[in-house]
Order: C-alpha cells, then structure tokens, then sequence
C-alpha cells in the first residue's frame, strides 16, 4: 500500500489571463558578467495591454540520412505595452531623453538606458501571475497618435516597443510566480510577491 496523502499535495492549476495592472520598471546599475543590480522600481501609467514574444530560433543537425539533433537558441524577448499616458519623467527614464526645467527635448543621440520590467495579470480564478524580465531597451521608441476633438471626444494612448534579453551573469532573461499554483512549502515565492514591485526579484534571495 503507498504512504499516506500528504496534506500539501501538488495540483496544477491552469486558469486564463483576464486582467492587466502594476507596470513597473526599474533602471539597471549593474549587468555583466559577474554582477546584475537594479535601482528601485518606478510605477508607469495605467497599463492597458502587453504583448511578450519568447523568440528562439531552431537549427536541425542531420546524419545518416535523417535528423541527429535540433539545436535551439533565445534570440531575446520583444515587447509591446499600451499604456495610458507618458509623462515627460518617464520618457526621460525609458528612453534616455533630457527632461529640464520643465523641457522635455529629444535627440538623435538619445540612448535608452537598460531596464527590468515588471508586471502582474490576473487570472479567472482571482490569483495574480507575478512577472519580472531581467534587462532590455525600449529603444523602439513609442507611439504617438492624436485627433482632433469632435462631439465624441476620442481619448488616446500610448504604445512603447522593446527588445529585452538574458543578463549577462547567468543567462536568466525572466523571473514568474504564479500565485493560483503556491504551495504552503513555496515560502521563498510567497514572500516575494507580497514586495514584488519594491525591488526586481531573485529565485534565491526572494525575499531579502
């Protein structure tokens, strides 16, 4: 006969995203090979959709007439958020334009700084799937669209484009937690999320 159930048995949850809030980034101080720091994390506006893209490439290896191995390589991570609105601050922050004395004034020579990305959805069941991607660029810049007001008043929107990728430490491009999927043993991630925003999260010191 098998032993006992144990009380904290693991059991998949898979519920469908139905919600999008919290879009945070966070300036990186340190990205090389022996070292990953962020500064602490800034909230953006008002989050209204994300698009994330996982993008690897496959290499077939062939021998004696048929298939030997497929070799797959990350390519990186392309970004596309909507948001409600850019203030000049957080233009200044994501894409490294000069905002002064009240003037925002954008260059050719503008280099956007390396950042981590933060955000949480939610799921049907009510829980929150809690993400950080380690470093990138928004250097697609963002777009702008304006109309003239009508009778119906026809509010706008702003949509920023980025290309992100692993870090140089350890290779490491995204950390998630999603809550619907906690056991009471998973102390380390619960910890994590209750300050998920307050600092870009580590697997190994979650909560320090």
């Amino acid at each position: 006969m098998g032993n006992a159930a144990n009380a904290d048995v693991e059991t998949i949850v898979r519920s469908r995203y139905c919600g999008l809030r919290d879009i945070y980034v966070a300036k990186l101080l340190q990205n090389t090979q022996t070292a990953y720091a962020a500064d602490v994390p800034v909230k953006l506006a008002r989050a209204i959709n994300a698009k994330i893209s996982d993008k690897w490439s496959s290499e077939k290896v062939y021998s004696d007439d048929g298939t030997e191995d497929t070799i797959t390589s990350y390519e990186g991570t392309e970004v596309e958020i909507e948001i409600s609105t850019l203030a000049p601050q957080d233009r200044a922050l994501l894409f490294g334009q000069l905002y002064d004395n009240g003037f925002l004034v954008k260059s050719r020579n503008d280099l956007a700084p390396e950042l981590a990305l933060g955000f949480r959805t939610k799921r049907r069941n009510g829980k929150y799937e809690f993400t950080w991607l380690y470093c990138g660029k928004f250097g697609q810049g963002v777009d702008d669209e304006f109309e003239t007001q009508a009778e119906k008043v026809a509010v706008k929107s702003n949509t920023i484009k980025g290309d992100f990728y692993d870090r140089q430490k350890d290779g490491q491009y995204q950390i998630v937690v999603d809550e619907g999927n906690l056991l009471e043993a998973h102390e380390d991630a619960k910890a994590a999320i209750e300050d998920w925003f307050g600092k870009v999260q580590e697997k190994e010191q979650a909560a320090g």
